[in-house]
């Protein structure tokens, strides 16, 4: 399995790889044109990452926009459902707008709520199959 962790926070991107690293490879990035490359560079290879953790607040490229444009880049490498990434949002923000965004507008599978916490971390990604 392999991960990509976005997040503009470098310690709350160091806590999910340490939580996550035992179930998968994990690539942890600052910001949304990072995700976009490291995307692009994992499907050049052939090894394009089983879930992507998407943070929402982050300068410039926000998490929404980050996973709008890589949902739209699968379609155009031709890739299925069933192979797509699983999208899980991570933010401190709880509103029904950005929550409605994460499922609809990018079919995110879950969305932890900061501040995290282990367990709850690893509860919410067992209960969606993401690990």
């Amino acid at each position: 399995m392999r991960f990509l962790i976005v997040d503009d926070d470098e310690s709350a991107l160091a806590y999910l790889e340490t939580v996550l690293s035992p179930f998968a490879g994990c690539d942890a990035v600052l910001s949304g044109r990072e995700a976009l490359a490291a995307f692009d560079k994992a499907h050049a290879e052939g090894r394009p990452y089983d879930a992507v953790l998407m943070d929402i607040l982050m300068p410039g490229m926000d998490g929404h926009q980050t996973a709008e444009l890589l949902r739209a880049r699968e379609e155009a490498l031709g890739v299925d459902e069933f192979h797509a990434f699983k999208l899980v949002m991570v933010s401190s923000l709880v509103d029904d707008v950005n929550v409605t965004r994460a499922f609809f507008s990018t079919q995110a599978v879950c969305y932890l709520v900061k501040p995290l916490e282990k367990e709850k971390i690893l509860d919410e990604l067992r209960q969606n199959l993401v690990i």
